[in-house]
């Protein structure tokens, strides 16, 4: 039977990953499982080869520098991973019937915006309610789809979830900004109909965006961490 690295040998491998300045413990894991391959086939051709030497061979075997090259590239499939996982949620999320409520509902903030002259005011009620509704959540939401490690161990994948909140941020501020575009031009109200189209399409689509961030992305994301480390889960 061929030897394999022990459930020590891999604690101490974990060790060396946060020597070189590794402190994500889903990238460790990338970087362990490929050190102990290499390893083990050490071990093919010499399973006498104490394990510390065959650690230091594993190490060495990419050069001076080209270590930290490596774990760099881990870290980048790492995060590309995460990206084709966050486009299949977001491309699970929206599809029907939340296609024909897209329409549905631009249809409806175009009839809103062609039945009164008052297209900035309804941007900036529109700007407040989103912006009481965002800090209800932040407060009292996020926290409980946030991941949080129950070890203190850092994982990237939680990091992808607060990053989120940057691109909720700006989505946040975009009718706010059409706002003062409006009072930089000095224009009340858009009469028309093709700018108030798109106008319509943009803010509601905007708006399911935002709500994808907020709430289905979270949860989901979450919902991975706990299949995939359900041990760290508190």
């Amino acid at each position: 039977m061929n030897r394999t690295v022990t459930q020590e040998e891999t604690t101490e491998l974990f060790k060396v990953c946060e020597n070189y300045g590794v402190f994500f413990y889903d990238v460790q894991i990338e970087i362990v499982d490929h050190l102990a391959s290499i390893i083990e086939e050490q071990w093919k051709k010499n399973p006498e080869l104490e394990f510390k030497q065959a650690q230091k061979n594993a190490i060495s075997s990419f050069g001076k520098n080209n270590f930290t090259k490596m774990v760099r590239t881990k870290e980048k499939e790492v995060n590309r991973k995460y990206n084709l996982l966050l486009w299949k949620y977001l491309l699970e999320f929206y599809k029907w019937p939340k296609i024909l409520l897209t329409f549905v509902l631009t249809l409806g903030v175009f009839i809103v915006f062609q039945t009164t002259s008052q297209t900035k005011s309804i941007l900036l009620i529109y700007s407040g309610i989103i912006l009481v509704l965002f800090t209800i959540y932040l407060f009292f939401i996020f926290p409980k789809i946030k991941i949080s490690g129950k070890t203190g161990k850092m994982f990237l994948l939680a990091s992808r979830q607060s990053q989120s909140m940057y691109l909720i941020i700006i989505l946040l501020q975009l009718p706010n900004l059409i706002h003062s575009l409006f009072n930089w031009i000095k224009i009340e109200s858009v009469e028309n109909k093709m700018l108030l189209a798109a106008l319509s399409f943009f803010l509601v689509g905007a708006s399911i965006l935002l709500y994808a961030n907020m709430f289905f992305l979270p949860k989901k994301i979450k919902q991975h961490f706990t299949e995939q480390f359900p041990e760290f889960v508190k």
